[in-house]
């Protein structure tokens, strides 16, 4: 018999209760201990996740300081994001599914353009990348197209190059990307992140 593991709740993941928690500073671990439970228990703020998952670099911050600062409370582009992406996951057998294919749906049904090219594409168990229709694709789609390829194929260490340059790459798209990679990261208890700043 399998035996399912309880859900973890706000209340067992508060950091002041943590033995890495020391008062009046605060947590003195380099890395969260218990960074999985509380991302379940969407206690975890978006600035945090962003810290959490990407190294330091100058410009690359500049960026995702920008990304924090506008975050509108949920990781989805609109409403229309949100219903083709559980549309589009809703038949998937969810023990072949890893989070790299949550994060390159993610970014597939992102564009409703980019969406209806994919609509072939998404198997029960799988992403067939070549029912995608690409001919007179625009270049916000193909972006999406190329880094959901990348995430698809468990190339969560992207290069950064593209994702430094503003021209290549523009905020919006930018952002999109890194949540992506964030899905890819830490699964599919993102999506209840809802505020920006984490409450201790």
């Amino acid at each position: 018999m399998k035996i399912r593991k309880k859900k973890a709740i706000p209340e067992e993941v508060n950091c002041r209760d943590c033995t890495e928690y020391i008062r009046p500073g605060g947590c003195i671990a380099p890395e969260c201990i218990i960074f999985p439970e509380r991302l379940e228990a969407g206690v975890v703020g978006y600035e945090e996740l962003v810290s959490t998952t990407f190294n330091y670099n100058r410009i690359l911050f500049r960026r995702l300081q920008t990304s924090i600062k506008y975050f509108p409370g949920s990781l989805w582009r609109d409403e229309y994001h949100e219903s083709r992406f559980l549309y589009a996951t809703a038949g998937c057998r969810e023990i072949f599914m890893k989070p790299g294919y949550y994060a390159a749906v993610y970014l597939l049904t992102a564009d409703e353009d980019l969406y209806k090219r994919c609509s072939q594409c998404f198997l029960r168990s799988s992403i067939h990348f070549k029912n995608i229709r690409i001919q007179g694709i625009g270049t916000f789609g193909y972006t999406l197209l190329s880094y959901a390829r990348k995430l698809y194929g468990g190339k969560n260490d992207l290069p950064m190059e593209e994702l430094l340059d503003e021209e290549i790459i523009p905020q919006e798209e930018f952002t999109l990307i890194v949540n992506a990679m964030m899905i890819a990261k830490h699964g599919t208890d993102i999506f209840k992140i809802h505020k920006t700043t984490t409450e201790r």
